[in-house]
């Protein structure tokens, strides 16, 4: 088991930055805009893997089928892996048509045009069934992320820490103005994990995907997302592919790089 997650983890490094290198005889392609890596995988043997349980492909099926490396993609990934530009900013932020407490900065209630007309559909639905729902965080500027980020490092004294709750600036989804933190009144408008327990968490979980929203860091996946649980955060990567994830019941990372 510790050699399957191993793997597992070092093999999405390897391909989330973009690097070529091998697992024992399987062999990713090289590519002439990509830069090497040193292969962290060198020493680690499939043999070591159960086949019949853990079957790595590399991600061999899905890449160069989504363009998760173009900022402007809304199927783009943005991970500890992948940064955006500290001075990328979305072309077609819009204001998002939902309820914001009042407090919530302007800059927040944006998303990228597809995204928020598609959000503001969901959140529509979720009323018809009862369901009040909340936008809290949208889009966030590299720098509000860098004020973001810096204050939590203050708060828990530890950046590592920090970081399991906290993207850096410039590995977060909300530079992109593809994704909405949520909330509700049951739990006074917050962000918490408790917002799982909730009627409105138990719905969006199961009816995001129609609007192409998917919980971006599920519960007992921080060994892959490297977040922990965030029952608020809703990412747009479109309906087709959100509909895949979902029935799936896998993340981004596992979609695009361990096919299982």
């Amino acid at each position: 088991m510790k050699n399957r997650i191993i793997v597992f983890l070092l093999s999405a490094l390897l391909l989330a930055a973009g690097c070529s290198g091998t697992v024992s005889n399987q062999t990713v392609p090289e590519s002439k805009t990509k830069p090497q890596c040193n292969n962290p995988l060198e020493g680690i043997s499939m043999a070591d893997v159960e086949p019949d349980i853990f079957t790595l492909q590399l991600g061999i099926a899905v890449q160069g089928t989504v363009d998760y490396h173009n900022f402007d993609s809304v199927a783009v990934l943005v991970n500890k892996q992948n940064k955006l530009a500290d001075d990328y900013v979305p072309a077609d932020l819009v204001e998002t048509d939902i309820p914001f407490p009042s407090y919530v900065a302007r800059e927040q209630r944006l998303m990228r045009k597809e995204a928020a007309q598609n959000l503001a559909s969901l959140f529509a639905e979720a009323k018809k069934n009862g369901l009040i729902l909340y936008g809290l965080s949208g889009y966030r500027s590299y720098q509000t992320q860098k004020a973001i980020f810096n204050n939590n490092v203050r708060k828990y004294g530890d950046e590592t820490k920090a970081n399991r709750i906290s993207a850096r600036p410039g590995e977060s989804e909300h530079q992109t103005g593809l994704a909405m933190d949520v909330t509700s009144q049951s739990v006074a408008y917050s962000l918490v994990t408790d917002f799982a327990n909730t009627a409105e968490y138990a719905w969006l979980k199961d009816n995001a995907h129609h609007f192409g929203f998917v919980i971006r860091y599920p519960q007992e996946k921080e060994i892959i997302t490297g977040y922990m649980f965030e029952p608020w955060h809703l990412r747009y990567v479109g309906k087709d592919l959100a509909t895949i994830l979902y029935e799936k019941n896998i993340t981004y990372e596992e979609y695009l790089f361990f096919p299982i």
